[in-house]
């Protein structure tokens, strides 16, 4: 999970949720401002701590409902909770909170994967470090790297690379 606050004057910290420490390095190398550990840390009190209260902005990305429901509790008026694991309760929120669901990224590949390019070219978006290949047979090692945090996103390869 990906948390996005505005509370602390002058700074907008991007925080970085994982149980991993190896994810939640290479978070802190790509720009978030903090990492918490979901297995030392009680992100209920963890997050408010870092933020001076609640958060604008959170991309859940675990597919856990227990973290769902606490991104929503942590919404500030107005924040954002982006659910990208299915659909999403969006049941009605007060303060103008709003829960999207984002399927397949909601974009017009057309001109978003030219945007990514130039992003990864200026070294803006460094997908490489995210992704590791594996050889379908391989298929057990790619689950178990993902597991364990060594591999971010695996991506299977079916058949020969041209």
């Amino acid at each position: 999970m990906i948390i996005g606050a505005s509370q602390i004057p002058d700074e907008e910290p991007i925080i970085a949720v994982d149980r991993v420490p190896k994810r939640l390095a290479l978070a802190r190398e790509l720009g978030a401002t903090h990492s918490v550990n979901t297995r030392r840390a009680d992100l209920a009190k963890r997050i408010p701590a870092i933020t001076g209260g609640g958060v604008d902005h959170v991309v859940e990305n675990t597919g856990d409902a227990a973290i769902a429901r606490l991104a929503r509790r942590l919404l500030n008026p107005g924040g954002r909770l982006a659910i990208l694991t299915g659909g999403a309760d969006v049941s009605h929120l007060p303060g103008g909170r709003k829960v999207l669901s984002v399927i397949q990224g909601d974009a017009v590949p057309q001109r978003f994967i030219p945007h990514l390019i130039r992003l990864h070219r200026d070294g803006r978006f460094p997908f490489d470090r995210l992704v590791k290949f594996y050889d379908f047979r391989d298929i057990n090692q790619a689950i178990a790297d993902s597991k364990s945090g060594k591999t971010i996103k695996p991506v299977l390869c079916i058949g020969e690379p041209d």
